[in-house]
């Protein structure tokens, strides 16, 4: 009994003292968000500096009643002890929910302008990082706690959602890439309702896509909240990283709602025809394997080292050519400033090598895009550079295929930081 009632003393103990944790860290988060406001009243106008102040409090209201509401699940899973600290994995993951709270703040008003606009790409970046490493830090300090579980889940859809919202609004993506920030509470709401009609739900089958997919997005929705680049640079952009997103989405809907399984896709009219269509799919299943894997990513690497290079001589040479003459003081055209084009030339040339030779090809994937964004910076889009786009969103989905001589992203989209 004795030992019942002193378990039970240590509980509270401990989660008062997660609770004295709750209050400091909500007191900061206030003093943050107060500091933030008398900060943009010089440089914004007062209402919109008001009104980030007001919803920024507001999502610090929410996400800190959720933690309050979560506290007693600070424990390891398998185990009743209630752990008395966050723990370093669990603090990054609350500093997370507090800057896309202040990223919260900056809804349902204009973009602001100057050293304001970069802002809102900050805290993203900031958030999408604390994502990368909250989970390592919680491995490598052994406190994976159910908290820790539950706040990620919810933070990683609300990140996404925000700044879906966020990217619409500043008119950097169109109406549609909405669908990207409600994807997960769809897929959700789908299966709450299948579960309420009595549908069955299936299990999700591993699938070593959805990680890469979910922080390239993450890693697009980053580049677009900063005024580096604009339409209709970034609503081909979204469309490439989007649409692979949500196929994706769809893909998993199908396996959960049992569609996957049925005789929609295989055929049901007799045990013997089912048996072969199975045996077809699966024939099927790993010719497509083969050429998603080796053949398409070898072919999109040397149609872009030919576009490449085509781009280079037709494209670069003359903005080149321009720099020489303003510089010379003679008439020129529209070439871009020296910084940008030199950028511009450094990225090409450096991705052509990478792409060429299979190293680390979906760097040189990023490369490209950035070039691209640079190049449609300062001139319109053509059919030259949406296919160079296009086929370097492939290549960083797919990589780099067969013949390739480095390929050190593998390690990371294959395992989380810090896994053996």
């Amino acid at each position: 009994m004795s030992t019942v009632i002193q378990e039970v003393n240590t509980r509270e103990s401990a989660l008062t003292g997660l609770r004295k944790w709750w209050l400091k860290l909500v007191f900061l988060q206030g003093l943050l968000i107060w500091v933030g406001y008398q900060v943009m009243l010089p440089w914004w106008a007062p209402q919109f500096a008001l009104r980030w102040a007001g919803m920024a409090a507001l999502f610090t209201v929410i996400f800190g009643g959720i933690l309050w509401s979560n506290l007693e699940a600070n424990s390891r899973p398998g185990e009743r002890k209630l752990l008395p600290k966050f723990g370093p994995g669990n603090q990054l993951t609350i500093l997370r929910g507090f800057f896309l709270a202040l990223l919260f703040g900056f809804l349902f008003s204009p973009w602001p302008q100057g050293w304001l606009a970069w802002i809102p790409g900050l805290l993203y970046t900031i958030a999408a990082l604390a994502d990368l490493f909250d989970g390592y830090l919680a491995r490598k300090f052994n406190q994976e706690t159910l908290l820790g579980e539950k706040l990620d889940l919810s933070l990683d859809g609300l990140g996404v959602f925000i700044a879906s919202i966020l990217l619409v609004q500043y008119g950097q993506v169109p109406a549609w890439y909405l669908l990207v920030g409600l994807a997960r509470y769809l897929f959700l709401a789908g299966i709450w309702l299948r579960r309420r009609m009595g549908k069955p739900v299936y299990e999700l089958t591993p699938n070593s896509t959805r990680r890469p997919f979910a922080g390239a997005q993450m890693g697009f929705i980053a580049v677009i909240l900063y005024p580096l680049f604009s339409p209709p640079g970034t609503f081909l952009a979204a469309a490439l990283f989007a649409v692979p997103f949500l196929i994706g989405f769809s893909i998993d809907w199908l396996v959960v709602s049992g569609m996957s399984r049925s005789g929609f896709f295989l055929g049901d009219s007799t045990v013997a025809q089912l048996g072969n269509r199975i045996k077809l799919n699966l024939f099927w299943g790993e010719k497509t394997k083969v050429i998603l894997t080796r053949w398409m990513p070898l072919a999109i690497r040397i149609s872009l080292v030919i576009l490449l290079t085509v781009w280079i001589e037709q494209n670069l040479s003359r903005l080149i050519r321009q720099q020489f003459f303003t510089a010379a003081n003679m008439a020129a055209t529209s070439a871009p400033p020296a910084p940008w084009l030199g950028a511009l030339l450094l990225l090409t040339v450096i991705s052509l090598v990478l792409i060429a030779l299979g190293a680390a090809g979906r760097l040189a994937a990023i490369f490209v895009l950035f070039g691209v964004g640079i190049y449609l910076k300062f001139f319109g889009l053509n059919l030259t550079e949406a296919l160079l786009a296009t086929g370097a969103a492939a290549l960083f989905y797919l990589g780099s295929g067969p013949y390739s001589l480095w390929i050190p992203e593998r390690d990371i989209i294959t395992r989380r930081l810090g896994e053996m």
